[in-house]
């Protein structure tokens, strides 16, 4: 039994490195088949998505199948939400390194307050490609979902910022996890702890309605 239980795990891990491997190359195939610009947000969304299934449990996933599906049908939608988080990325790098005042003090602390805004805004696009693969709802209210997740779950947000700073160190040791499952094994992370964070909102909501009722 124990051989057994042994051998199904190691061949559970080693499926689990293969479809990183392979989602991540197609992560990258497809961001460089729309240039860049208009490839990361529709291959992001279509790895979440395969990460989504992965973490509710589903086996065997046709993941060439789901993410050329998921690829064209979120095209437009999804290039509109990673242009939105491009747009305002490039507005604090902008702010952040170019911001010139003559007064020290008053530049000083608008530098503490970017850093600070930067800090919200990582974190909720942490959360908000696995929102956009979990619920249907409009551009704008991912953003706000995504704070008020935070607000509600600070716990499971501690976690999820542990575990990015996991893989940041990660990579910064091992480049090499980066450049063959950087994208992959970040997603699937991020994926699988925001996806139990929203199963236990659901839960804790479904119970308050049975309350009120």
């Amino acid at each position: 039994m124990l051989g057994n239980g042994f051998i199904s795990k190691f061949y559970f891990f080693g499926e689990t490195v293969l479809l990183l491997l392979y989602v991540n190359f197609l992560w990258v195939c497809f961001t460089l088949l729309g240039a860049i610009v208009f490839g990361i947000g529709p291959s992001t969304v279509a790895m979440f998505t395969i990460f989504r299934r992965w973490s509710k449990g589903e086996e065997d996933i046709p993941a060439f199948k789901v993410f050329w599906q998921t690829f064209k049908k979120e095209f437009k939608r999804a290039n509109g939400l990673g242009l939105l988080i491009l747009l305002f990325t490039y507005m604090l790098y902008i702010n952040f390194n170019f911001l010139q005042l003559d007064n020290e003090w008053m530049q000083q602390m608008i530098k503490n307050v970017l850093i600070i805004v930067s800090v919200v805004f990582g974190i909720m696009v942490a959360y908000i490609f696995p929102m956009y693969v979990h619920y249907d709802n409009k551009l704008y209210n991912y953003f706000k979902n995504a704070i008020l997740i935070t607000i509600y779950s600070p716990i499971r947000t501690i976690y999820l910022i542990a575990a990015c700073l996991t893989l940041y160190y990660l990579y910064f040791t091992l480049p090499v996890f980066l450049f063959f499952l950087g994208g992959s094994l970040s997603s699937l992370v991020i994926m699988w702890i925001s996806y139990r964070t929203f199963v236990r909102l659901e839960i804790k909501q479904e119970k308050l309605q049975e309350t009120e009722a």
